[in-house]
């Protein structure tokens, strides 16, 4: 049974990584099923033993690296709650160690749909009562939305910044807008 685990994992994986081989030179829409086939070594058929559609594939990539990148903090977390550049540095760790997966899922034409699911993630993880104000909810947004374009974007940029300066923004952004923003009962 074991041995069939790691077949059916392994052929997955094959699957997975041709698409991304593809969505590295094209876009997301214009790849087939016969092409991911066709470069991974299977049938149609095989294909439609793990996924639906193209787009459940991505679905299922998007879910695996925001789950292995919600468990990396998961695993970071002690007692206390993460310090905010802490949070950052190990969701920019994740997605340096996944590059040719994230290139792909930032990628200017996938990259709104992919920042909003980060988001939600990320807040539902953290915050469990949904009761703020809707300026609260907005300061959310604007806070993880552009922190995370702005990831993004410098992942993706032939002159990024380092990670440490790319951080230290994000930590004065947090001290001296959102937090206080947060703070804030109005």
């Amino acid at each position: 049974m074991k041995k069939q685990s790691k077949v059916t994992d392994a052929t997955r994986e094959s699957l997975v990584n041709a698409f991304f081989q593809l969505a590295s030179k094209k876009n997301i829409d214009q790849i087939t099923i016969r092409e991911i086939t066709d470069l991974a070594g299977y049938e149609r058929t095989t294909f439609y033993r793990y996924f639906t559609d193209v787009f459940a594939l991505v679905e299922y990539a998007e879910n695996r690296l925001l789950q292995s990148t919600w468990e990396a903090i998961e695993s970071q977390q002690s007692e206390n709650t993460l310090a905010e550049k802490q949070f950052f540095e190990i969701i920019i760790q994740c997605f340096h160690e996944n590059a040719g997966h994230v290139s792909v899922l930032l990628s200017e034409r996938n990259r709104s749909h992919f920042l909003r699911r980060i988001k939600e993630n990320v807040t539902n993880n953290l915050y469990t009562q949904n009761n703020d104000s809707p300026r609260k909810m907005v300061v959310r947004d604007i806070y993880f939305y552009g922190i995370f374009y702005a990831i993004s974007v410098n992942l993706q940029s032939k002159d990024a910044l380092p990670d440490d300066d790319l951080l230290d923004i994000i930590q004065k952004l947090f001290e001296n807008w959102y937090w206080p923003e947060m703070k804030n009962q109005n």
